[in-house]
């Protein structure tokens, strides 16, 4: 099977509200190698809520439009849900992620 890792840019089949199954691009947060991931899904619907990270170096990440990470949507599917690995965020970007994702599941 294959082993993702955190800053993987994924397309995979999101199950919608209405039941329909659409190919959405999610960000990989965690795959300890069984058969489901973690993951975040990515928006080009502009989001500045808690838990909301701009993409700033969308272009060097395999998207196509400017792009935001939802780490207050985190998800976790099946790895067969998974079309394709098509990016990869930037080592900023990835340092972004963290530091929100560190403000969004503050443990007191």
């Amino acid at each position: 099977m294959t082993r993702y890792k955190f800053g993987d840019i994924i397309l995979v089949l999101f199950l919608q509200p209405d039941g329909v199954r659409k190919k959405r691009p999610a960000l990989v947060i965690l795959d300890y190698g069984d058969d489901d991931i973690v993951l975040a899904p990515i928006t080009t619907t502009e989001r500045k809520g808690k838990g909301d990270y701009e993409i700033k170096e969308w272009q060097n990440s395999g998207l196509l439009l400017e792009s935001w990470l939802r780490l207050s949507k985190i998800a976790c599917l099946a790895k067969d849900d998974i079309e394709r690995t098509f990016g990869k965020l930037t080592l900023s970007d990835r340092k972004g992620t963290i530091s929100t994702w560190k403000k969004t599941y503050k443990f007191i």
